[in-house]
């Protein structure tokens, strides 16, 4: 792989990264259930940076995407182009379907995160239960939007041509002085005179 589409592959790579770090980071700050306070039968959320995270993460799995088919737009990636490989289709059909389901995740998460107030839902007498986002949803975005790139940079991977192998060796000239055609022809033999 050459200099140029290695630095295509590392800058999508690294764009990815950043999007799931800002995952995992809205998933170390969301709202916890155990930090959620009852008053007077309503729950009360903290303030948490969780959704302004997850809409960082959303728009860096976005940019990523955009960049992604920017590079192989051209290379006929997803385009019903007989010369490109079938895999290569599968893998940018894939990378879109997790780039989106990325997007999503984040974003409800981080809506669902960001209750200010809310009535709690009554268990019994003296048991109210407030909503929380579950662990792990915020890592599970950040996992897919990873997904999302490995696909997509698999996806270009596969419709850059292999360089060709030479199949013709060189062949090798006598030394003289009848070496260079161009300078001094010689004409074939004909058969009369090679049976000689």
């Amino acid at each position: 792989m050459d200099n140029k589409l290695l630095g295509f592959c590392a800058i999508a790579a690294v764009l990815g990264i950043i999007s799931a770090v800002f995952g995992f980071a809205a998933e170390a700050t969301r709202v916890k259930a155990s930090e959620v306070e009852i008053i007077y039968n309503t729950c009360v959320y903290p303030s948490s940076p969780a959704l302004a995270l997850a809409i960082v993460a959303s728009a860096f799995t976005i940019i990523t995407q955009i960049y992604l088919t920017s590079i192989y737009l051209g290379s006929g990636c997803c385009i019903n182009d007989p010369s490109v490989p079938k895999v290569s289709g599968v893998l940018c059909k894939f990378s879109w379907f997790a780039s989106f389901a990325a997007v999503v995740t984040f974003l409800v998460a981080g809506a669902q995160n960001n209750r200010r107030s809310r009535e709690g839902r009554r268990v019994d007498l003296y048991h109210i239960k407030c909503f929380a986002v579950k662990p792990g949803f915020f890592s599970v975005g950040a996992a897919v939007a990873l997904l999302s790139v490995i696909f997509g940079i698999a996806a270009f991977l596969t419709i850059i041509p292999s360089p060709q192998t030479n199949t013709n060796p060189a062949v090798e000239l006598p030394l003289g002085a009848n070496v260079g055609p161009e300078r001094n022809p010689r004409p074939f033999p004909s058969p009369q005179h090679a049976s000689r």
